[in-house]
């Protein structure tokens, strides 16, 4: 399908204008602070992406410079950074086979041995920014902003990066993506710093691991909320609307009720449940550091099962040599077993329950899962 490029945005053309190498492909207009571009580059000979983005006036000082000298394998190469206008710049990276993590998600349930690397590569990532000399927080993770190659997770989208000030330890709040800010991140005395990455870290963990957090922010009021709402609807304009859901959302990130851990897939581990809530705590009880985040995963990651919700059921690959299923057949829960290296389950009559949680405790209980 062939762009016509004189209808796109003025700054996706400057853009384009600078990069006659460039071969436009798929054009993105569905971010909230930017445009996504990719196509093929002609010089690299390899496909690429070209994020447009828009910021402060004069916002942008040093951080494109730093995160174009990082080399880490999940923070996202950037081969160029620009200054469009005062308040526009772009980055032009490589593109990702799989896209970004929301839209892979929305595709793909993913075995929970791959959620862990996963979220083991953000922290890594995350890691890369924070060490010294780049003392960067990058103030705007979230599933739209990473990146999915081959098994691979890739920090991406740096148009929030700020660097952290020696003096001050701290970074100014960033209001983009009001669902994964922070508590620290609101009001007068708002700032980020690098607990607060690791804060959005752990929402993110929440999401790998089969969680729920729907972009739509009328979905998190309650309903006293939503019959207020009603009432302001009659009587506000769109700006007065906007400020009362967001103090609605605020209100319930700085309760710590945002996310329910309890809400997890059942075979998801206690272990896992307890580092994602130390992970999104308030800021005094939170992981300072990526390193204390990463203990506490190698700690779990030995003995971990391997699941995947499927077409059929929860399959468990390969705990101890066995594979298990657990099924819904005729009405009746089941479970299905078999030698990981065999081709066909068998039906396991010496477990048996009326609810795939029922099924799912008797077998925890005899075969030792965490």
């Amino acid at each position: 399908m062939s762009i016509d490029i004189s209808k796109l945005p003025q700054e996706v053309q400057i853009v384009l204008s600078k990069f006659p190498e460039f071969q436009l492909n798929d054009y993105n207009d569905s971010g909230a602070n930017g445009y996504v571009l990719i196509g093929w580059h002609q010089v690299l000979k390899k496909r690429v992406a070209i994020k447009i983005y828009f910021h402060e006036e004069n916002g942008v000082e040093q951080e494109p410079s730093i995160i174009q000298k990082i080399r880490h394998p999940n923070v996202l190469e950037v081969y160029d950074a620009r200054i469009i206008e005062k308040n526009c710049s772009y980055f032009l990276m490589p593109a990702a086979n799989y896209g970004d993590l929301a839209t892979f998600l929305n595709r793909y349930n993913i075995l929970t041995r791959l959620a862990l690397n996963f979220l083991c590569q953000l922290l890594s990532g995350i890691a890369a920014l924070h060490a010294s000399p780049n003392n960067l927080v990058h103030r705007d993770l979230k599933p739209e902003n990473l990146l999915i190659n081959d098994d691979d997770l890739l920090i991406a989208d740096f148009g929030s990066v700020r660097k952290i000030p020696v003096t001050t330890g701290k970074a100014p709040a960033s209001k983009h993506s009001i669902l994964y800010r922070p508590p620290e991140a609101f009001g007068t005395n708002a700032f980020f710093d690098y607990s607060s990455d690791i804060y959005q870290a752990g929402l993110i963990g929440f999401l790998l691991f089969g969680g729920k957090l729907s972009n739509d922010l009328l979905h998190h009021l309650t309903p006293k909320e939503n019959t207020k709402l009603k009432t302001i609807y009659s009587s506000s304009d769109a700006y007065q609307i906007s400020i009362y859901i967001d103090s609605c959302i605020e209100n319930k990130i700085k309760k710590n009720n945002l996310i329910d851990l309890n809400s997890l897939p059942f075979y998801i581990p206690k272990s896992i449940k307890s580092v994602l809530r130390k992970a999104v705590s308030e800021y005094s009880k939170r992981y300072s550091k990526t390193s204390e985040f990463l203990a506490d995963l190698s700690k779990i990651q030995l003995n971990f099962p391997d699941w995947l919700e499927t077409g059929d059921g929860f399959q468990l690959y390969n705990w101890k040599g066995n594979d298990y299923l657990l099924m819904e057949n005729n009405g009746k829960y089941v479970l299905k077993k078999k030698r990981h290296t065999a081709p066909t389950y068998r039906i396991d009559s010496s477990i048996s329950g009326n609810s795939f949680e029922e099924i799912f405790t008797a077998l925890k209980e005899k075969i030792a899962l965490p």
